[in-house]
């Protein structure tokens, strides 16, 4: 016999908690630079910026994760989804504000946070590396150059028993990214700069002009140097030159063909060099990346530059005993004196791995090679709330270790000795907040 069942109306609904806490998290992360835009333009527009913020946390698509017509049915509502078109549209077009608030948003926590990282006694490093956007279906849209196709190298590498691929690299349409990150020895990094230029038309940009701009600001700004940890992309004289005449201290991973000079060995290509250079300590390091533990060891001389033979510089030669690995070779200005200021310099470069992560995720996870947008300020602008969001989930992985565990074991749980022992990604997080915040949307869907 079936039993009827009346719906108890005057049952309340329950809150989602986690919901509560993120949207305060977003509102205290988001005051100050809502504060700023609120002397520039119209409170909605303001508005409309803080909800773009949550709805690029909640809609996850790496094809369409950044156009308007796909993210304004989370301003609005599916059921007005051109009408949060047009508003995500006009806060975009609007002429009073440009993408140059968040980079001094950016600018602002970054000296704040160089400030803490002394009073805790850690040298602060500030990570560099260059990447692009590539968009090799556009043609017509503002800003493009040529830049050297990375998915492109990736498809056509060789594989065994298929075609063998073209010669020549493969250059696509699309622009240059270039990735600040601040970090110190263990701690997690955070946002200092994202800039994105172009090499052709009227916002035609030098790279290695971004560089000095940024240069220029720490000296003027902050008493003490940071120490600046860079790839192969950056081993050059230019670099080297720009560096001392900040009198910023640097690391950076040198070529093994490029020149160096030694007191007793005269002037030899850098792996020449290196030869004669016996290692001091050795140690059990786990790359992480590889998913395996090797012996590594490090050895180090004194050089110089032909072009800046004033300059005294360390060459650090770290090898793989098991040749697994070619040797690295990183080039400072840091004085090296005993094995464990070069242990830490080692450490230090491991960090760089950071900024591949920030490449990574803005690419897979948030979609940024989707946009959309015929003008280029108006992209910039676009980007620049995406770096915010990124620098938000990073401010959480930092300022709340102890809530992140139960956050995803709440939202995202997942099985298996794996899960428990690995590291877990950006992407899990955001997913886990994607997740929460899908409740709250649809609760307010279902509300009309």
């Amino acid at each position: 016999m079936a039993t009827p069942c009346t719906q108890n109306n005057n049952t309340t609904r329950v809150k989602s908690t986690a919901n509560d806490f993120l949207q305060a998290r977003i509102q205290h992360y988001l005051q100050p630079i809502q504060d700023q835009l609120l002397q520039q333009i119209d409170k909605r527009l303001v508005a409309t910026f803080a909800t773009l913020f949550s709805s690029i946390l909640l809609f996850r698509n790496t094809k369409m994760g950044l156009l308007l017509s796909e993210l304004g049915g989370y301003i609005a509502g599916h059921a007005h989804a051109p009408a949060g078109t047009k508003r995500l549209s006009n806060l975009l077009r609007c002429a009073y504000w440009d993408a140059a608030v968040i980079e001094e948003f950016f600018w602002a926590k970054t000296q704040r946070r160089i400030a803490q990282l002394a009073t805790m006694g850690k040298r602060p490093l500030l990570v560099w590396d260059d990447s692009r956007i590539e968009k090799p279906e556009s043609w017509f849209v503002e800003g493009l150059c040529s830049v050297e196709s990375s998915k492109g190298k990736r498809l056509t590498k060789i594989k065994k028993g298929f075609y063998k691929p073209p010669s020549a690299r493969i250059c696509v349409p699309g622009f240059h990214w270039t990735g600040v990150l601040l970090a110190a020895l263990g701690e997690t990094p955070s946002v200092c700069q994202m800039s994105w230029w172009t090499t052709r038309g009227k916002h035609k940009e030098v790279g290695t002009n971004i560089m000095f701009r940024l240069l220029r600001q720490l000296q003027a700004h902050l008493p003490a140097s940071v120490l600046h940890v860079l790839d192969r992309g950056y081993a050059s004289s230019w670099t080297i030159e720009w560096m001392s005449h900040f009198k910023q201290d640097f690391l950076v991973r040198w070529k093994k063909n490029h020149l160096l000079t030694h007191g007793e060995k005269g002037t030899k290509q850098t792996h020449l060099l290196a030869r004669s250079c016996a290692p001091q300590s050795r140690k059990l390091l786990r790359d992480k990346e590889r998913k395996i533990t090797k012996q590594v060891s490090v050895g180090w001389l004194a050089v110089r530059h032909a072009e800046h033979e004033l300059l005294p510089l360390w060459l650090l030669v770290v090898r793989d005993r098991r040749h697994q690995q070619p040797p690295m070779y990183l080039l400072t200005s840091v004085p090296v004196r005993d094995v464990h200021q070069a242990w830490l310099l080692v450490h230090s470069y491991m960090h760089r791995w950071q900024i591949e992560q920030a490449f990574r995720a803005g690419k897979a996870e948030f979609g940024l090679e989707s946009p959309r947008l015929w003008f280029w300020e108006n992209r910039l602008k676009l980007l620049g709330i995406v770096s915010l969001v990124y620098d938000f989930l990073l401010s959480l992985l930092r300022h709340w270790p102890d809530w992140i565990p139960l956050f995803l074991k709440r939202w995202v749980p997942r099985t298996g000795n794996r899960h428990r022992c690995s590291s877990v990604p950006i992407y899990r997080l955001r997913l886990a907040i994607s997740n929460a915040l899908m409740v709250a949307f649809a609760l307010t869907q279902n509300s009309g």
